[in-house]
């Protein structure tokens, strides 16, 4: 789903998954992983990977190994109007462009994720939620 497409609280909220997971779990290069990196795609895309047959993609989230410049890790924030069978050809995509794809959901949309996550190979899912102006992301995996 295009950014521009879903409602403007949703970008928002998605903008936020990103900056926190990228902050707190996804935070590379750091000491204990130095060399890994960390690249996001919003609000601007900065990292594009490729298939094969030359598609570009710019998941939210990539983690590339500086040594091999190979795909270690992608991750893909979904809100409400976008987790849907319509995202599966990019889920699928993105389990074949890294060896590790996870999805981030929201609170709520358990038992919609399981069924999709039986369509797409994924690594694992993990569902978010805001409480008291926090986020909080738990692995709901597996599926």
């Amino acid at each position: 789903m295009n950014m521009d497409d879903r409602p403007m609280q949703e970008q928002i909220i998605h903008q936020e998954v990103i900056d926190i997971l990228k902050k707190s779990i996804y935070n590379y290069p750091n000491a204990t992983h130095p060399n890994l990196i960390t690249f996001t795609n919003h609000p601007i895309k900065s990292k594009i990977i490729t298939d094969l047959q030359g598609n570009e993609y710019h998941p939210d989230i990539i983690i590339i190994s500086s040594l091999t410049n190979k795909v270690i890790m992608i991750g893909e924030v979904e809100t409400e109007s976008s987790l849907n069978i319509i995202e599966l050809p990019q889920w699928q995509a993105y389990a074949k462009l890294s060896p590790t794809f996870y999805i981030y959901y929201p609170k709520g949309h358990y038992a919609q994720m399981h069924e999709l996550c039986k369509i797409v190979p994924i690594a694992g899912f993990f569902e978010y939620r805001k409480e008291e102006n926090r986020y909080t992301i738990a692995r709901s995996y597996p599926c």
